[in-house]
This record gives structure tokens, C-alpha cells and sequence, in this order.
């Protein structure tokens, strides 16, 4: 499972203005739809669970493009029954995503936590932001037409620029690239959800030992987005002209 935690940035400063129940409202509308849905935990965080790395995800980075949130991505198993409420739910996933929401607040951007894949996660989510980050405004805007399905030859008459200049904009803005490391990094948090799930192994040495002590032993045997054809990703919400999902 997936639990993201996100907490407001600067929300004291701004606590006079802050409408957390408009910030829920967008959430429910413009993320992908969760396993449980957003919730208020506190003051100026918000919480869900997803049972899915690739919505997952999708709604992290549409919150990291956003640039108003801490972003922590929980992965773990959780107690069952669920409540209807995030808030009202536990086990190791909301652990990890309250230690990955302080870990966020760190480090200034998205942070995965919840067991050794988890971690491998969290550095290929790291590179993927900074791409992100680093794109011009030209280049953002041609990605979030390419997330919506777009052909190469529907965003250049969008844009009003040729064709050959859309496909420049991407590959400055590493759009083909991102979209090869999304895939790779939903691979790593299934194998992270995944170890999760799994009973602990026992230590082989503890094995051997339980074996030689409990077994008698009897001696004397021996044993790219494409100038023809739409852009194959899921969408993202972007504070510089994403498309709402």
C-alpha cells in the first residue's frame, strides 16, 4: 500500500489565508482517485492511501510540481479493516509516510520511506523532480500537452509553432527520458510495496542452527512522444499548464 502524507509549506505564515478544505476539494477533484480518500489530518496536512504505484505516483509529482506541499510517499502494509477516513488508519505505510513527509521537509522535496526498496525509490524520485524542475516554461507547456495524449502535430497547431519545433521542446525539456524513468520508478515501488507484503525471511544462519541442533544426524550416509501518435503516460497536475486528470 501506498500512504501519502502532505503537509502545507509555509502554512503559519500564511494561516490566515489558508482554506485546507479548498486544498481537500482540489485534491479530490484533480489527483487521481485513491483507495481512501483525502483526508484533513491536521490543521494543514492532508492524507490518502493508494493500493497502486502508478496513481501514486501521479498524484506526488503533480504535488511536487505544484510547489505548496511537503510530499511524503508511505510504503507498507496497513491495518484491515480500513476505515473510510485516512485518518482514522494505521500500520506501517502511514508510519513510513510521516517519516517521509519529515524527511520532505529535510530535504526540500518528495521523499519515499518504507524499507530498502523504498529508498531506492526515493533517489530515482529525487533525479525525476530535478528534471522536472529544471524545464523552462516553453518546455513544461509542451510536456503537459504531451501528458494529455497529444500528437506531435495536434500541439504544434495548439501551440502555433511547427512541428519539428515541438519535438525540439521536448527533447530539451528530457520528456522522453522522464517518461522511461516514471516507468522504471512505478517497477521499484511495486518491488518496494511488494517487499513489504512479504513474510520476513528467516537468517540462513539461524536456519543452519535450528537445523543441527533439532535434526540428529546419522553418521556413515552420505547426501517519444511520436510525430504520429499520442504519448503514452498518465496525466499530472502542474502548477505551469498541466491538464487535470
Amino acid at each position: 500500500m501506498f500512504a501519502l502524507t502532505v503537509d502545507r509549506r509555509d502554512s503559519r505564515a500564511d494561516a490566515e489565508w489558508l482554506d485546507m478544505r479548498e486544498h481537500l476539494d482540489a485534491c479530490r477533484r484533480n489527483l487521481p482517485r485513491p483507495l481512501v480518500a483525502w483526508d484533513i489530518t491536521a490543521g494543514d496536512e492532508l492524507q490518502a492511501l493508494y493500493d497502486d504505484a502508478a496513481p501514486a505516483l501521479q498524484a506526488v509529482l503533480a504535488l511536487a510540481d505544484a510547489g505548496s506541499w511537503h510530499v511524503g510517499l508511505g510504503v507498507g502494509d496497513v491495518d484491515r479493516p480500513l476505515a473510510q477516513a485516512a485518518r482514522e488508519n494505521t500500520g506501517a505505510a502511514f508510519v513510513a509516510a510521516r517519516e517521509a513527509v519529515q524527511a520532505a521537509k529535510d530535504a526540500g522535496g518528495p521523499a519515499v520511506r518504507g524499507g530498502e526498496w523504498a529508498e531506492r525509490a526515493d533517489a530515482l524520485l529525487g533525479l525525476l523532480c530535478a528534471v522536472r524542475e529544471r524545464r523552462t516554461d516553453s518546455g513544461a507547456a509542451a510536456v503537459a500537452l504531451a501528458e494529455t495524449g497529444m500528437t506531435q502535430q495536434q500541439m504544434a497547431k495548439h501551440l502555433g509553432i511547427t512541428q519539428s519545433s515541438v519535438s525540439r521542446r521536448l527533447d530539451a525539456a528530457l520528456w522522453h527520458q522522464e517518461h522511461a524513468a516514471r516507468e522504471a520508478l512505478t517497477a521499484v515501488l511495486e518491488l518496494a510495496d511488494g517487499a513489504a507484503a512479504a513474510p520476513p525471511r528467516r537468517s540462513p544462519a539461524r536456519s543452519t542452527s535450528r537445523l543441527a541442533t533439532s535434526t540428529p544426524v546419522e553418521h556413515g550416509h552420505g547426501h517519444s512522444a511520436r510525430q504520429d501518435a499520442p504519448a503514452q503516460t498518465t496525466h499530472a497536475v502542474s502548477s505551469r499548464g498541466g491538464t487535470p486528470s
